[in-house]
């Protein structure tokens, strides 16, 4: 029933604009119109005025379309809301990832901690050039050395202590692994405050200490 009910409409505008159409294209001195060129623009306009009010009696009302259901603050059926697609067993409601049983991505997997060892490795390698740097006394060059290494090698280390990437791990920063690498990291800023101030034999203090430190750090979580 529905089908033919939009028929009409829609023969009914197609019949106006057709004659918009015609009267749009009959000669202004013809004497079948008996009506001046202006007059004929505004019956066109009318004709095509109704055209279009005919064909939106056609379209759809409103009450065949899908409600959209929203949440306010949460409160509410928001089927409609972004977070109402997480998963049903997530226990944060702002994650759109997987519950850690269930999610493929398992960031103490060995793959991705050897990619840190990897890393690391080449950092702590860089990282024996600084005694060298202290002896002829190069500020400038230890600088580049410690800015260049120093925050990567924080995230690859951390990530090995916690086991994981931010948001997927454990920071407790009182645990024995976490707190001997955060004690590392102050001695090599240490020797970075000294070597910019170019006092060497407390550059070569805070060098020492924070191998002995890494070593210890290595033992504790098994490098």
């Amino acid at each position: 029933m529905a089908p033919r009910v939009r028929l009409i409409p829609a023969c009914l505008a197609a019949s106006a604009v057709a004659g918009a159409i015609h009267l749009l294209r009959q000669p202004a001195g013809s004497s079948d119109a008996f009506v001046t060129p202006s007059n004929l623009r505004g019956e066109a306009a009318a004709a095509l005025a109704a055209a279009v009010v005919a064909g939106s009696l056609g379209a759809p009302g409103p009450a065949s379309a899908a409600a959209t259901k929203f949440s306010f603050f949460g409160f509410g059926d928001g089927t409609s809301d972004a977070y109402a697609q997480n998963d049903k067993d997530q226990k944060n409601p702002y994650s759109q990832f997987s519950n850690p049983k269930d999610r493929m991505y398992k960031e103490d997997a060995e793959v991705y901690m050897q990619k840190k060892k990897v890393a690391l490795d080449e950092s702590f390698k860089r990282l024996l050039r600084a005694p060298q740097l202290i002896k002829t006394k190069q500020s400038e060059n230890l600088k580049s050395l410690l800015t260049l290494q120093l925050e990567m090698m924080r995230q690859n280390m951390e990530y090995i202590t916690a086991k994981g990437a931010p948001g997927y791990r454990n920071n407790d920063e009182s645990t024995p692994a976490f707190q001997k690498a955060n004690a590392f990291f102050q001695d090599i800023s240490d020797l970075n405050v000294y070597g910019k101030s170019k006092k060497w034999p407390e550059a070569a203090e805070s060098y020492s200490n924070a191998m002995v430190k890494l070593d210890e750090w290595k033992k504790l979580v098994a490098y």
